[in-house]
C-alpha cells in the first residue's frame, strides 16, 4: 500500500513538472488541423445536425436541445467471472468487464429564466448509465447504491426542475425539483462536459450522492462568493424515507479567474424510518487554472454516519484526489488522476472494516471533430486488503483496467 501511494506521488510530480510555462499562449478558437481529423467527413454531419437542431429549437419556442451518445469498452486484468455475477470491483458506471457497452443516449431540454421568468431543465438518460443510475436511486425501495435489483429499465429521469429569481438584493434564485448534487469533482456526464477520465473515482462512486430532490436557494453575496442551501428529501432518494428532510448546500468562492473553491455539505438522517441517526458529508473541490493548457482539480471529502454498522457503531469515510488535465493541442488532451479513499468501517464499500483503496489513472482524449471525442485509459488500482474480485471466486489486492470510449455530442 505504501508503495502504491509512493508511485502515485512520483508519477504526478513528473507529470506536473513537464507542464508548459505560465506564459504559454492561449489556444486558438476552433479546432486546428490534426493527423486524425474527420472534419471533412463526420464534420459535415456536425453541421447538418446543428442546422436541424436550430430549426427544432425555434419551433419549440426557444427551448434549447442538447445531448450526446456514448459507448465504451473496459477490460480488467483480474477477469471477474460473469458466472459468479461479479463485476469490476470498486466501479459503478464502468463495472462491465470485457463488454462493449452502450452507456448513454442523453437528451437535455433547457429554457433560461430571462425568456419566461421561470427557467426549466429536463435531463433524460437512456442506456446502461440510465439502468445504473436508476438502481442507485431510491424510487420507493430501500436499497443501497450499487445493489440494484436487476431488470431496471434503460431509462432514467436524471434532472427535472424549475428555477425563478426573487428580486431581493442581487437576486435570490430558487431551484425546485430533482437535480444533481453539488458535491465532488466529477459529475454524471452532461452535453459537452465529460469528466476528465473515463472511469469514475472511488469518491464519486462511494462517498457522495448522485442526485437530490428538493429546493435549493442560491444567492451571490459578492462577485466572488455565492452561497447555496435548502431542504432535500435525501441521498439519491426522491421521497423522504424517515419524515425528516436533510440539508444540502455550500458555497463557491472565486477570488480570481484562475482559482475557485467549492465546499458543499449534506447533513441529515438517511436510514429508513430512523430520523435520529444523522449522516454528514462535506466535499471540498479546488479548481486551479495553472496555465492556459493545465488545469488542476483537488478534492477532499469526508463523511460520517451515526449507528450505521451491524454493531450500531458510528462509521466514517474519507478520501483525497487530484486531477491534472493538460491540453497538448486543441484536439489532444491527457488527464492524470491520483486518489486514496479510506472506508474505515466498510459501510460505503460493503467490505470488511478498515479498507483503503487507491488508484492512478491516465486518460488520453482526441477530438476527431468538434463533436466526436475518442478516449483511451489505463488505470491501476491498489488496496490494503484483498478487495478486487479475481477469476472464479478469488480476490486480489491489485487490479489493472484498460478502457476505450467514443462520445458524440450534439
Amino acid at each position: 500500500m505504501k508503495k502504491g501511494v509512493m508511485w502515485i506521488t512520483l508519477v504526478l510530480a513528473v507529470f506536473l513538472s513537464a507542464s508548459k510555462p505560465a506564459y504559454a499562449e492561449e489556444a486558438p478558437k476552433g479546432l486546428g488541423p490534426g493527423w486524425f481529423s474527420l472534419d471533412g467527413s463526420v464534420g459535415l454531419l456536425d453541421k447538418k445536425i446543428d442546422e436541424g437542431r436550430s430549426a427544432l429549437e425555434k419551433a419549440l419556442f426557444g427551448i434549447s436541445i442538447s445531448g450526446f451518445l456514448d459507448t465504451s469498452y473496459t477490460w480488467s486484468s483480474n477477469h471477474p467471472a460473469a458466472a459468479f455475477d461479479r463485476d469490476i470491483s470498486g466501479r459503478y458506471f464502468d463495472q462491465d468487464h470485457n463488454d462493449i457497452v452502450f452507456n448513454h443516449f442523453n437528451l437535455t431540454l433547457e429554457k433560461p429564466e430571462k425568456d419566461w421568468g421561470v427557467g426549466l431543465k429536463l435531463v433524460a438518460d437512456f442506456g446502461r448509465t440510465a439502468e445504473l443510475l436508476r438502481e442507485a436511486t431510491f424510487w420507493g425501495v430501500n436499497k443501497a447504491k450499487g445493489a440494484g435489483n436487476g431488470g431496471e429499465p434503460s431509462a432514467e429521469l436524471r434532472e427535472a426542475f424549475l428555477t425563478f429569481t426573487i428580486p431581493i438584493g442581487a437576486g435570490l434564485q430558487v431551484k425546485g425539483g430533482k437535480f444533481v448534487t453539488l458535491m465532488g469533482t466529477e459529475v454524471i456526464p452532461a452535453p459537452g462536459s465529460p469528466n476528465p477520465n473515463i472511469s469514475r473515482s472511488y469518491m464519486f462512486n462511494l462517498a457522495i450522492p448522485f442526485t437530490h430532490t428538493g429546493v435549493l436557494l442560491s444567492y451571490p453575496v459578492a462577485s466572488m462568493l455565492t452561497i447555496m442551501g435548502g431542504p432535500v428529501t435525501g441521498w439519491d432518494d426522491p421521497s423522504d424515507n424517515n419524515r425528516s428532510p436533510s440539508f444540502h448546500g455550500g458555497f463557491t468562492f472565486t477570488p480570481a479567474e484562475a482559482f475557485s473553491l467549492t465546499t458543499s455539505i449534506m447533513d441529515g438522517p438517511e436510514q429508513r424510518h430512523r430520523s435520529g441517526r444523522s449522516r454528514f458529508t462535506i466535499s471540498n473541490v479546488a479548481t486551479i487554472k495553472a496555465t492556459s493548457a493545465l488545469t488542476l482539480f483537488l478534492e477532499y471529502t469526508y463523511g460520517d454516519e451515526e449507528k450505521v454498522t451491524a454493531s450500531l457503531r458510528n462509521a466514517t469515510w474519507q478520501g483525497v484526489a487530484g486531477i491534472a488535465s493538460y491540453d497538448w493541442t486543441d484536439r489532444f488532451t491527457t488527464a492524470l488522476r491520483a486518489e486514496v479513499f479510506s472506508d474505515s468501517d466498510g459501510v460505503r464499500t460493503g467490505f470488511a472494516h478498515d479498507v483503503t483503496l487507491s488508484e492512478l489513472t491516465l486518460t488520453g482524449a482526441y477530438k476527431f471533430t468538434a463533436k466526436l471525442l475518442g478516449r483511451a485509459e489505463l488505470r491501476q488500482d491498489w488496496a490494503n486488503k484483498s478487495f478486487f474480485s479475481k477469476g472464479d471466486g478469488n480476490s486480489d489486492r491489485n487490479q489493472t483496467t484498460l478502457a476505450l470510449q467514443a462520445i458524440y455530442a450534439f
